[in-house]
């Protein structure tokens, strides 16, 4: 008989490996926005939470 528990901890390890690569993805297109683009989305009060919520800040 398989382990359920086994499974359950595999795709939810799956499930975290996807969310931390889409994150590392995200932060490289962050990083390569020039400064002006960054200052435009800073603008936006939603925008501007979530970028400094992860340490990026208006230069």
């Amino acid at each position: 008989m398989p382990n359920p528990w086994k499974e359950r901890v595999l795709a939810y390890n799956k499930k975290r490996a996807q969310a931390d690569e889409k994150a590392a993805d995200l932060m490289t297109l962050l990083n390569a926005l020039p400064p002006g683009q960054i200052k435009n989305l800073m603008k936006d009060e939603t925008c501007a939470a979530i970028l400094q919520k992860y340490g990026i800040i208006e230069e």
